[in-house]
């Protein structure tokens, strides 16, 4: 894989990851929607608002509501950022996994280039053996190492096909 898909794929997972960031970032910020605290009281009553409420029932459903109101806020911010972090993560993971998939197969690819390049030089190295017949030491030698050369030649260049086929993906 080249270094400018590769920049793109780890450019696309980045802005994926702060786009869910921010989202979530924005979603905790959000100001809660004014719950059942507010409920039968004139928009400036001093109530919700710090100010000491005049009875012990009342300090009591104050606090109460304070406390779902909070559960609640609390339990939409974990699901805003489960789904974000969610988000994120198959923004990053998804073109990380697919590279390191194409660059697995090309490292193997290589490898096996390796092999069949080291084998193909015995080959050559034997390439007399085509004279000589076909029970001799020799030649049954050549036929061994061409036999071995053409499968690892064939397992390299399908792992290159593979490869770029799966980058196009």
């Amino acid at each position: 894989m080249d270094r400018v898909r590769f920049g793109r794929a780890l450019g696309y997972g980045a802005r994926h990851a702060a786009k869910a960031v921010l989202q979530a970032v924005e979603a905790a910020a959000a100001p809660t929607p004014e719950g059942p605290q507010t409920a039968g009281r004139p928009p400036g009553s001093p109530v919700g608002r710090g100010a000491a409420p005049s009875t012990l029932e009342e300090m009591a459903r104050t606090a109460a509501e304070t406390h779902r109101s909070v559960q609640q806020a609390q339990l939409q911010m974990r699901g805003t950022a489960t789904r974000a972090a969610k988000v994120a993560g198959k923004s990053v993971f998804t073109p990380l996994a697919r590279f390191s998939g194409v660059l697995w197969l090309e490292v193997t690819g290589t490898f096996f280039a390796l092999i069949a390049l080291f084998v193909g030089q015995g080959a050559w190295r034997l390439r007399d053996g085509f004279r000589l017949p076909p029970t001799a030491h020799d030649a049954q030698k050549l036929y061994f190492h061409t036999g071995i050369f053409l499968l690892f030649t064939y397992f390299a260049v399908s792992s290159f096909v593979r490869a770029r086929r799966r980058e196009r993906r």
